[in-house]
């Protein structure tokens, strides 16, 4: 399965943003904050909620970098985030990873940064899941996004592993 345009642009741009902030990674917040950015489903539900991600820049912020790197690193928990992505898009139904897809990700991962934050402030995995249903009025595979959504399963690599047999067949 592979990422849809739109999703090449939110890493490019997450990269901006990135070495905007001074840093030479890319993390789930810088993502976050690019996905926000663009005009997507996730940016439409954070509307819908009044979600505001002003705090987000401004905890961010720090300063520039002296020199720019040539290479940026991606943190494990935004390369977790990717990887588990082609997992959410197989439960919708979808051909191609998109940024909801990435977002229910982050949402059911405990361990990230973005999700945690999100959590933070009112949009848990199944509030996101409740507006992208509405939106979309998509059919997913119920059994499939029970597992996805238990985050002790996502810790152990459970749904990594039913990601990789779907990639396999």
């Amino acid at each position: 399965m592979q990422f849809n345009q739109e999703i090449e642009e939110i890493i490019k741009t997450s990269r901006k943003i990135a070495l905007n902030l001074g840093e030479n990674y890319i993390s789930s917040y810088h993502f976050l904050l690019a996905m926000v950015s663009s005009k997507n489903l996730p940016h439409t539900i954070f509307d819908q909620k009044e979600l505001d991600f002003q705090y987000l820049t401004d905890h961010l912020q720090k300063g520039k970098l002296e020199t720019i790197p040539e290479n940026m690193y991606m943190t494990k928990e935004m390369e977790r985030a990717l990887k588990i992505s082609a997992y959410y898009a197989w439960i919708y139904r979808q051909s191609e990873i998109k940024a909801e897809h990435i977002l229910f990700a982050m949402l059911a991962d405990k361990r990230s940064f973005a999700g945690s934050l999100l959590i933070q402030n009112r949009m848990t995995y199944s509030g996101f899941e409740n507006e992208y249903e509405k939106i979309q009025k998509t059919k997913k595979r119920k059994l499939f996004k029970v597992i996805g959504n238990n985050s002790f399963l996502i810790n152990i690599g459970f749904v990594k592993l039913i990601n990789q047999t779907i990639n396999t067949i």
